[in-house]
């Protein structure tokens, strides 16, 4: 059967159903940052209501000193304590007993499906709502994790969510998409590292991804993204990437800022097991990949994405000093499900938030809000007391 029979057949089965992930999860039952730079950078947390924020949107602490000052251009030095902790619960010695802020102590906004634009004629309630452009998500509505449902087409990698039937973006290719994201975060250095999340869905329209194809695709994100942080990066000299965060936690978060990550979203699929070469390394690689439960203390296991109420499994991610993402709310959920599966992902310590309703909308009571930071929050979970907002990043 020609693979695009096989593509529409998969597409027939597919219409109607409300958005999944690769593994079947529903989004209303369902992260992620690290650093290339170069210079020698601590950071020290602000400890009361005089921190100030320079108009870059970097931090500054309450000695006066910017915190946002890496480029992206030097080596970071992370410490580690007598206990064997890693550098999340390290102090700095400048400072005395002032925990350095990491990339594992941030909660974040995201979305599910960040492309998307209502179609014309929905066959679905979950096909029911609209993201703004991919910068605008990033300027006025704080979103700091995005997803790319991407698809083969004759001669480029497509984003949209089903072919024909729910096809309307904001931005029509991988390289594209991800040059809007890149762009945007050129002109603003000093941002919290900004996650992308990509979920190859040749079952819903295009041709099927081979090995071949993910090769071509890690090309793609290199040629799009300057300021990409890959496995790689966070492995430096270490044995591994779990060796790395084991030894020496997340990199401090001001030689974070102004990177962007990208992970695959896929598990359980020749595509994940291909593209982590049967689940063994991730060495060369463009992307993260998504660790299950069981994948935690794999070498290349750094980022999960889970479901809100998996309580035992985001406790084990949480202990394996994993990332960790969710999805929210989805379009034709009741408000006051969305409202309760968003304060208990925040209670739970999830580090990046998806939602189908980052911003306000016009007679829609509930959208993903943070009371307490935009764009991100001290995650309740993982982050010193000392730790503020306007440390993070201030818009």
């Amino acid at each position: 059967m020609p693979r695009r029979t096989l593509a529409l057949f998969a597409l027939l089965t597919a219409c109607g159903a409300a958005p999944t992930d690769a593994d079947g999860t529903s989004t209303a039952s369902t992260g992620a940052v690290a650093s290339t730079g170069q210079a020698d950078t601590t950071q020290a947390v602000p400890g009361d209501s005089s921190t100030t924020t320079p108009t870059d949107g970097s931090a500054s602490d309450s000695l006066g000193g910017t915190t946002g000052t890496s480029t992206g251009d030097a080596t970071t030095t992370t410490t580690t304590t007598t206990t064997g902790e890693p550098a999340s619960t390290s102090t700095d010695a400048s400072t005395g007993d002032l925990p350095l802020l990491t990339l594992d102590h941030v909660q974040v906004k995201g979305t599910h499906n960040s492309y998307h634009l209502e179609p014309a004629f929905p066959v679905d309630a979950s096909h029911e709502y609209s993201h703004a452009p991919l910068a605008e998500q990033l300027g006025s509505q704080g979103v700091r994790a995005f997803e790319l449902d991407v698809h083969e087409g004759f001669s480029e990698f497509e984003v949209y969510h089903i072919s024909v039937v729910d096809s309307e973006t904001t931005c029509a290719t991988l390289q594209g998409c991800l040059g809007q994201i890149a762009n945007w975060s050129q002109g603003y250095p000093q941002h919290l590292p900004i996650v992308v999340w990509i979920e190859i869905k040749d079952q819903t329209g295009g041709f099927p991804i081979d090995a071949a194809d993910l090769d071509t695709m890690d090309d793609v994100i290199r040629e799009s993204v300057p300021q990409l942080f890959t496995p790689d990066d966070l492995q430096a000299d270490h044995p591994s990437v779990r060796a790395a965060i084991e030894q020496d936690g997340w990199p401090a978060l001001d030689a974070a800022r102004g990177q962007i990550l990208v992970v695959l979203l896929n598990v359980d699929d020749d595509h994940a097991a291909e593209y982590t070469q049967g689940y063994t390394t991730l060495a060369g690689r463009a992307m993260f990949a998504r660790a299950t439960p069981p994948q935690f203390a794999l070498p290349w296991a750094a980022i999960a994405k889970l479901g809100i109420g998996d309580d035992g499994d985001i406790a084990a991610a949480h202990a394996a000093h994993l990332l960790i993402a969710t999805n929210v709310c989805s379009a034709g959920d009741p408000d006051e499900d969305c409202a309760a599966r968003s304060l208990a992902a925040q209670a739970a310590g999830i580090h990046m938030l998806k939602d189908d309703f980052p911003a306000p909308i016009d007679g829609k009571p509930y959208f993903l809000d943070f009371p307490d930071g935009n764009p991100a929050r001290c995650n309740p979970v993982t982050a010193p007391p000392q730790c503020t907002s306007l440390a993070l990043e201030d818009l």
